[in-house]
């Protein structure tokens, strides 16, 4: 009887332990799985330049001592290297082409995005390098090269005007992520506030919240002014964990950045990657788009700015609480091999504003936001 109790007991406690291991594990993931949302390039993987060295034939072939046994001998030896008439195994002056880890793009972003000026010779050339060595590589795909302009142009910026921009609205998204392999939910909500008033410029919040069960929040805040021109951010924050910031400087032409990350250019129509989407929501209501349009945006993060390339995709409908919404599929494609793929789901009925988020990697973490309900805000208090 007392073995049996004892061994009982032991069960239990194994079982015990076994269950706070797994408790601890899914924590661990939870916690983890936050630092990549929103970040297009992390600065842990950028990719650094490809350098390709050609050895000499003598420093390949290497001498073999007389004194060792010829079985032995024959098992070292090093091949030479073939005539000069052959070709060799690693032309000289390689570079490095696109990862075949990501598939090429549909047609519509297969084309080079046009820049304002006429490119110089430093453009073309990596394009001409990397096609003469996918010719010799017939197993690896094409390069695809994205040839961002340096400032937005009139044509393609996200032109609107303050009597274009969405009531004071919150949306509510239900949230469902995949990190690791661990599939997860979440509550997010996108505000959007103005100062009541019809001078301008006004002041204008916006601001993007995610909460997670035993994680806490995330919220991305931009504050700025709304003019007849459309939103000029004047701060963005990331605050989880701490808090990031970057500061729109008007005066200077200059983004400046918390920490000790180099400040970057301001350029025309500038947003951060909160105002991106209600300055998108009141161009989606000023202007008619075809399915194939293109917009270029400097878009800031907390850490640096990325020239986003948004392409109109098509119409989609989309049920919302039993609604039948249409909606504009926007799609900013990745640049590198470890940017993140961000799309947007528009609609006109709710001033253009995103009934739908998703934002993936090639790694095949994801995360998507689907709007689930709104309620109407106050103004801002003056």
């Amino acid at each position: 009887m007392i073995p049996r109790m004892v061994s009982e007991k032991t069960t239990r406690q194994k079982l015990w332990a076994l269950g706070v291991l797994v408790l601890a594990v899914h924590l661990w993931v939870l916690f983890t799985s936050g630092a990549g949302i929103w970040r297009l390039q992390p600065e842990s993987q950028k990719l650094a330049p490809l350098q390709t060295r050609v050895l000499p034939a003598d420093i390949l072939v290497a001498p073999v001592k007389t004194e060792i046994a010829p079985k032995v001998r024959a098992a070292r030896t090093i091949p030479r290297q073939p005539p000069a008439s052959q070709a060799p195994l690693i032309p000289a002056g390689m570079s490095a082409v696109a990862s075949p880890t990501l598939p090429a793009p549909e047609a519509p972003e297969a084309k080079a995005l046009a820049a304002p000026t006429a490119p110089d010779a430093s453009t073309t050339s990596a394009p001409e390098t990397a096609n003469s060595v996918t010719e010799k590589s017939p197993e690896l795909p094409s390069p695809t090269v994205l040839a961002l302009p340096s400032t937005v142009s009139e044509s393609n910026a996200l032109t609107a005007k303050m009597g274009d921009f969405p009531n004071n609205t919150q949306i509510n998204y239900r949230l469902t992520g995949q990190e690791r392999g661990l599939t997860y939910h979440a509550y997010g909500a996108l505000k959007w506030q103005t100062k009541a008033g019809s001078t301008v410029p006004k002041a204008y919040e916006a601001e993007l919240q995610v909460k997670a069960f035993l994680v806490g929040s995330r919220v991305w805040r931009s504050v700025g002014l709304l003019t007849e021109n459309g939103l000029t951010p004047v701060r963005y924050s990331d605050s989880w964990r701490g808090e990031r910031a970057a500061h729109f400087e008007e005066a200077a032409k200059k983004i400046i950045f918390s920490g000790n990350t180099p400040s970057a250019d301001l350029q025309r129509g500038a947003q951060d990657q909160v105002s991106l989407f209600i300055q998108m929501a009141a161009a989606m209501t000023a202007q008619s788009f075809k399915i194939g349009s293109e917009l270029n945006v400097q878009t800031a993060t907390a850490r640096d700015t990325v020239n986003w390339a948004l392409t109109y995709k098509s119409d989609e409908y989309i049920v919302v609480n039993g609604d039948r919404l249409e909606t504009q599929r926007w799609v900013c494609l990745p640049r590198g091999k470890f940017d993140s793929q961000i799309e947007m789901w528009l609609s006109k009925s709710l001033g253009g504003l995103p009934v739908r988020i998703k934002i993936s990697q090639v790694n095949g973490n994801f995360i998507d936001m689907e709007m689930r309900g709104s309620e109407t805000l106050p103004p801002l208090p003056s």
